[in-house]
């Protein structure tokens, strides 16, 4: 049986931690492109623009890549809904200390499933602070014990395990999902659709839904297939965690897979031009071969799920939301983040 693994997640009411009255924060800095606009994806001169352009180098790249996918899903299925407006104005009321859960989440189990690969990351930097978000507001946390470096399906089985064990006692679950995790929460809504009971709403943060450029590009390349794989699959994984992250593999399990309706669901995706984070690299490869912003690894072209409500920010690379990083200009922090998004998702009626 699935242990749901933070320990204090869990247990009575009476053992949780109730958070004081949080006092005001002062806004954060607005950095490298915290500048939003809606689910508008074409580039904003942001401030440290120049810094940035001084840093590109024109590049010919051979053959247009994967520029006929990006945003497939968008033509493919129905619209996400821009809430960002929404989701601005609850992270606001966070940020002065006031609270806006709704009274029905304490009757609710946060359920935290982390993206490629997470687990070789430190709890105490990783998704950490999101929980204590929560967890400060009296409400029930754990995180899915998923294998972060197998496949989308294979992870599906165990998000399945751990909801049916957190509903045991008839509270509901709320899914929250980060990059790969978010596929793999999703994954398990369309594959047993006995947890639609269970389950009160999925909120996925930076989550691949319809595929990533960078998992396509890196694996049509066989030299990264074969050499990525074979050391993946000898430390215990296996090269499927990265194939079901491209647009082809994408385009196949949701043929089969489709997410089913009822859930409230909330998508949120981000973008940065931020030359100090750690996936500058890769956030310039997919604006100089593409065209488009991204926050290192996910387009908010291919993150939003059919019918969501969708949340764009700035400012954000695909590490700010969930961990511990050295971003001075992040103008969200994971905690104000997940309250806001969380709310966001427990306003909507399941069902509808």
């Amino acid at each position: 049986m699935v242990q749901v693994t933070r320990p204090s997640s869990l247990t009575p009411s009476t053992q949780t931690r109730v958070a004081p009255e949080a006092p005001a924060r002062a806004k954060g800095a607005q950095g490298f492109n915290a500048i939003v606009k809606g689910d508008s994806f074409s580039s904003v001169a942001p401030a440290g623009s120049q810094q940035v352009n001084a840093l590109r180098l024109p590049i010919p790249w051979p053959g247009k890549g994967e520029a006929d996918k990006i945003g497939w899903i968008q033509k493919a299925y129905p619209p996400a809904k821009d809430s960002t407006a929404e989701f601005m104005k609850l992270n606001q009321a966070v940020r002065a200390g006031q609270n806006v859960m709704p009274p029905e989440a304490k009757n609710c189990v946060f359920l935290a499933v982390g993206g490629l690969l997470s687990e070789a990351a430190p709890k105490q930097i990783y998704f950490d602070k999101n929980l204590d978000a929560l967890e400060a507001q009296g409400l029930q946390v754990g995180r899915v014990p998923v294998d972060t470096d197998m496949g989308v399906e294979h992870n599906a089985a165990i998000v399945r395990q751990a909801v049916l064990e957190a509903s045991k006692n008839g509270k509901q679950v709320v899914l929250i999902g980060h990059s790969k995790g978010g596929l793999d929460s999703a994954a398990a809504l369309s594959m047993y659709p006995e947890l639609k009971d269970h389950v009160r709403a999925l909120v996925t943060i930076q989550s691949p839904y319809g595929g990533s450029p960078m998992a396509q590009d890196l694996l049509d390349n066989p030299l990264v297939r074969y050499g990525v794989g074979g050391a993946v699959e000898a430390l215990g994984g296996s090269i499927q965690a990265g194939e079901d992250l491209t647009y082809d593999s994408r385009k196949e399990f949701l043929a089969k897979h489709p997410m089913p309706p009822g859930i409230p669901t909330v998508s949120m995706a981000s973008t940065t031009a931020n030359p100090t984070s750690p996936l500058f690299a890769m956030q310039e490869y997919m604006h100089q071969r593409y065209g488009v912003k991204s926050d290192g690894l996910v387009l908010p072209q291919d993150a939003f799920i059919p019918g969501s409500k969708s949340v764009t920010l700035s400012g954000l690379d695909h590490l700010d939301s969930t961990g511990t990083t050295l971003n001075p200009f992040k103008p969200y922090q994971p905690e104000d983040l997940t309250l806001s998004l969380v709310a966001m998702a427990l306003k909507m009626p399941k069902g509808g």
